[in-house]
């Protein structure tokens, strides 16, 4: 069987550009973006960029730059690349694990701390080889009797995503298990005030349709954990993040990514963002409600109070341009 560089021949465009690894988030984002690009076919930039979504259109330059590492894509970029070369819905929620915990690592990359990004979950036993090839360098297929569909070209088990997606929901409860249990064995006496935030980014109240929400708290209860939450005053009702907030021991947090309001209102549109705790009760309710409405990317109802067992310690309204 020819290999890839053959088998494309005859499609216009140009493969992005192989990634050279050097442990940044954005290296490591672009390098195993690349490889999911190659396990669906190996897409060229044209075919890519013609798939993509209307959040995520870019120019062929800045897709390049992305898939190459010299910028660090963000998530809309990352799922549109990963929907237009065919990735199914539990790859796709893997990856959005993924690319969260380094966009974590990029955003302190980029205040000066020294940083190395993590292989995903899926890596397995870890990067290639020097003989073993790499996710962004074709192989050539052996001719020989019917390949087996439980793997790849080069020998190793395919991935499966289904069961990635589900060791990562895993991997994320057990973790927001261990925070709350390490809050809830804290002294009562650590707590020497009410609980406070302050969203610090974005730093103005107008914002695009998509941002980062970050900040400094203070005095959590113990066993609770932060959240926040978009509320619409058209339609009175909550749309809460689909995770808690990241908390950090300096008294920081983090809800990464957010998209305000929904596609179609206007850009002029206002709507508040709460801060607020919740404890193990009142998360778990959260984390159902993501389960019944199918995950970030099901219709989203939004519900018409917070779960009891929550309290909102801090509220802004923004405004979309």
């Amino acid at each position: 069987m020819p290999d890839y560089r053959e088998r494309r021949a005859g499609e216009p465009g140009r493969r992005p550009e192989p990634v050279a690894r050097d442990g940044s988030p954005r290296r490591e984002l672009a390098y195993w973006l690349r490889g999911a690009v190659e396990d669906h076919g190996g897409a060229t930039l044209d075919r890519i960029l013609r798939a993509l979504p209307d959040e995520a259109r870019l120019s062929r330059s800045a897709l390049g730059k992305a898939l190459r590492g010299d910028t660090f894509g963000d998530l809309a970029l990352v799922l549109g690349v990963l929907r237009a070369v065919g990735a199914d819905e539990a790859e796709l929620e893997a990856w959005r694990s993924y690319w969260a915990s380094l966009d974590d690592l990029e955003s302190r990359r980029r205040r000066g701390e020294q940083v190395v990004a993590p292989e995903p979950p899926w890596a397995g036993a870890g990067p290639p080889g020097p003989d073993e090839p790499r996710p962004d360098e074709p192989t050539a297929a052996a001719s020989g009797p019917p390949a087996d569909p439980s793997v790849d070209p080069a020998g190793r088990p395919r991935r499966s995503w289904l069961l990635v997606g589900v060791g990562l929901l895993l991997g994320c409860a057990l973790t927001l298990a261990a925070l709350a249990f390490s809050r809830g064995v804290t002294s009562a006496a650590a707590t020497e005030g009410p609980a406070g935030a302050t969203i610090i980014t974005p730093a103005t109240t107008t914002v695009p349709r998509t941002f980062r929400v970050a900040g400094s708290s203070h005095d959590l209860p113990p066993g609770t954990l932060l959240w926040a939450t978009t509320f619409d005053p058209g339609t009175g009702r909550f749309f809460p993040q689909d995770k808690p907030c990241v908390t950090r021991a300096d008294g920081t947090f983090d809800c990464g990514q957010y998209y305000l309001g929904v596609q179609d209102a206007p850009d002029t549109a206002t709507y508040r963002i709460d801060v607020f705790v919740a404890d193990a009760g009142a998360s778990n309710a959260l984390l159902q409600y993501q389960i019944d409405k199918g995950g970030p990317d099901g219709p989203n109802p939004g519900i018409a109070t917070l779960p009891t067992g929550t309290s909102t310690i801090f509220t802004r309204s923004y405004t979309r341009f």
